[in-house]
Protein backbone atom coordinates (compact mmCIF):
# COMPACT_ATOMS: atom_id res chain seq x y z
CA UNK A 1 0.00 0.00 0.00
CA UNK A 2 1.26 3.56 -0.96
CA UNK A 3 1.72 5.50 2.97
CA UNK A 4 -0.86 7.27 3.82
CA UNK A 5 0.88 8.78 6.77
CA UNK A 6 -1.08 6.53 9.03
CA UNK A 7 1.54 4.47 11.34
CA UNK A 8 -0.03 0.84 11.73
CA UNK A 9 1.11 -1.93 13.65
CA UNK A 10 3.51 -4.83 11.98
CA UNK A 11 4.11 -2.58 8.86
CA UNK A 12 7.09 -2.98 6.50
CA UNK A 13 8.69 -0.29 4.38
CA UNK A 14 9.63 -1.37 1.29
CA UNK A 15 10.79 1.21 -1.12
CA UNK A 16 10.77 5.28 -1.53
CA UNK A 17 9.52 5.14 -4.85
CA UNK A 18 9.48 8.60 -6.76
CA UNK A 19 6.04 10.10 -8.02
CA UNK A 20 6.22 11.84 -11.67
CA UNK A 21 3.58 13.72 -13.91
CA UNK A 22 2.52 11.23 -16.40
CA UNK A 23 1.30 12.38 -20.01
CA UNK A 24 -0.25 11.45 -23.08
CA UNK A 25 3.00 9.20 -24.86
CA UNK A 26 2.03 11.03 -28.44
CA UNK A 27 3.18 14.24 -26.00
CA UNK A 28 0.12 16.27 -26.71
CA UNK A 29 0.81 19.95 -26.11
CA UNK A 30 -0.25 20.32 -22.10
CA UNK A 31 1.01 23.42 -20.47
CA UNK A 32 0.99 26.14 -18.32
CA UNK A 33 1.17 28.69 -20.49
CA UNK A 34 -1.10 31.81 -20.74
CA UNK A 35 -2.22 31.35 -17.66
CA UNK A 36 -4.54 28.31 -18.38
CA UNK A 37 -5.41 26.37 -15.17
CA UNK A 38 -3.12 22.72 -15.58
CA UNK A 39 -6.07 19.65 -16.66
CA UNK A 40 -5.48 17.68 -14.17
CA UNK A 41 -6.13 13.76 -14.41
CA UNK A 42 -6.73 12.01 -11.30
CA UNK A 43 -8.95 9.12 -9.33
CA UNK A 44 -12.06 10.55 -7.58
CA UNK A 45 -11.84 11.71 -4.23
CA UNK A 46 -10.66 10.35 -1.67
CA UNK A 47 -6.97 9.63 -3.31
CA UNK A 48 -3.47 10.26 -2.15
CA UNK A 49 -2.19 10.68 -4.98
CA UNK A 50 -5.05 12.75 -5.91
CA UNK A 51 -4.54 15.40 -2.76
CA UNK A 52 -0.95 15.32 -3.65
CA UNK A 53 -0.78 16.82 -6.96
CA UNK A 54 -3.58 19.50 -6.24
CA UNK A 55 -1.53 20.58 -3.28
CA UNK A 56 1.51 20.64 -4.59
CA UNK A 57 0.47 22.76 -7.15
CA UNK A 58 -1.39 24.99 -5.20
CA UNK A 59 2.14 25.57 -2.91
CA UNK A 60 4.03 26.33 -6.50
CA UNK A 61 1.23 28.94 -7.00
CA UNK A 62 -0.09 27.35 -10.41
CA UNK A 63 -4.20 27.50 -11.18
CA UNK A 64 -5.28 24.04 -12.26
CA UNK A 65 -8.61 22.30 -12.91
CA UNK A 66 -9.73 18.72 -12.60
CA UNK A 67 -10.55 17.34 -16.21
CA UNK A 68 -11.30 14.21 -15.57
CA UNK A 69 -11.89 11.63 -12.91
CA UNK A 70 -12.32 8.48 -12.84
CA UNK A 71 -12.99 5.49 -10.39
CA UNK A 72 -10.45 3.06 -12.26
CA UNK A 73 -6.90 3.22 -13.18
CA UNK A 74 -7.90 2.51 -16.74
CA UNK A 75 -9.88 5.50 -16.56
CA UNK A 76 -7.33 7.68 -15.64
CA UNK A 77 -4.38 5.86 -18.28
CA UNK A 78 -7.87 6.38 -21.15
CA UNK A 79 -7.84 9.92 -20.44
CA UNK A 80 -4.04 10.71 -20.10
CA UNK A 81 -3.20 9.12 -23.18
CA UNK A 82 -6.05 10.69 -24.84
CA UNK A 83 -5.00 14.42 -24.06
CA UNK A 84 -7.28 15.28 -21.52
CA UNK A 85 -4.72 16.26 -18.75
CA UNK A 86 -1.88 14.76 -16.65
CA UNK A 87 -1.85 13.18 -13.98
CA UNK A 88 0.63 12.05 -11.17
CA UNK A 89 1.36 8.32 -10.40
CA UNK A 90 4.65 6.52 -10.06
CA UNK A 91 6.93 4.72 -12.89
CA UNK A 92 5.35 1.34 -11.47
CA UNK A 93 2.90 -0.59 -13.98
CA UNK A 94 2.63 2.72 -16.39
CA UNK A 95 1.08 1.57 -20.36
CA UNK A 96 2.94 1.93 -23.32
CA UNK A 97 0.29 5.19 -24.05
CA UNK A 98 1.52 7.61 -21.45
CA UNK A 99 4.55 8.70 -20.23
CA UNK A 100 6.28 10.20 -17.54
CA UNK A 101 7.67 13.56 -17.81
CA UNK A 102 10.40 15.78 -16.29
CA UNK A 103 9.28 18.24 -14.21
CA UNK A 104 11.49 21.03 -14.77
CA UNK A 105 10.89 21.05 -19.13
CA UNK A 106 7.30 20.83 -18.82
CA UNK A 107 7.35 24.10 -16.19
CA UNK A 108 5.68 21.68 -13.26
CA UNK A 109 6.94 21.33 -9.96
CA UNK A 110 9.02 18.56 -8.35
CA UNK A 111 6.84 16.02 -6.84
CA UNK A 112 7.93 13.93 -3.21
CA UNK A 113 8.85 10.46 -2.86
CA UNK A 114 5.80 8.49 -1.51
CA UNK A 115 6.58 5.47 0.69
CA UNK A 116 5.20 1.59 -0.21
CA UNK A 117 4.79 -0.01 2.33
CA UNK A 118 3.80 -3.75 3.11
CA UNK A 119 1.11 -4.38 5.98
CA UNK A 120 0.13 -7.65 7.98
CA UNK A 121 -2.67 -8.57 10.43
CA UNK A 122 -0.03 -10.07 13.05
CA UNK A 123 3.37 -9.81 13.85
CA UNK A 124 3.43 -13.74 12.91
CA UNK A 125 2.27 -14.42 10.02
CA UNK A 126 0.78 -18.50 9.78
CA UNK A 127 2.90 -19.84 6.76
CA UNK A 128 0.59 -19.71 4.54
CA UNK A 129 0.10 -15.78 4.87
CA UNK A 130 3.77 -15.56 5.62
CA UNK A 131 4.52 -16.92 2.06
CA UNK A 132 2.10 -14.52 0.58
CA UNK A 133 3.84 -11.42 2.07
CA UNK A 134 7.00 -12.85 0.93
CA UNK A 135 5.49 -13.26 -2.99
CA UNK A 136 4.43 -9.71 -2.69
CA UNK A 137 7.09 -8.47 -1.09
CA UNK A 138 9.49 -9.49 -4.01
CA UNK A 139 6.45 -8.55 -6.50
CA UNK A 140 7.04 -5.24 -5.56
CA UNK A 141 10.46 -5.13 -5.33
CA UNK A 142 10.31 -6.18 -8.98
CA UNK A 143 8.02 -3.84 -10.23
CA UNK A 144 10.19 -0.88 -8.92
CA UNK A 145 11.67 1.60 -11.82
CA UNK A 146 15.32 -0.29 -11.88
CA UNK A 147 17.47 2.68 -10.33
CA UNK A 148 15.16 2.18 -6.93
CA UNK A 149 15.14 -1.26 -7.18
CA UNK A 150 18.98 -1.18 -6.96
CA UNK A 151 18.91 1.25 -3.86
CA UNK A 152 16.09 -1.09 -1.96
CA UNK A 153 17.97 -4.11 -2.52
CA UNK A 154 21.91 -2.15 -1.61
Amino acid sequence: AWHCGETLPYSQHVADVPMRWIGSAKRIETSLRNSEPLPLVALEAPCLLRTVATETLDRAGLSWRMAFSSPSLGGIWAAVAAGLGLTIRTDIGLPASVSAMTPEIAGLPALPKMALVLHQKDAELDPVAARLADILLQAALQALPRDERLKEVA
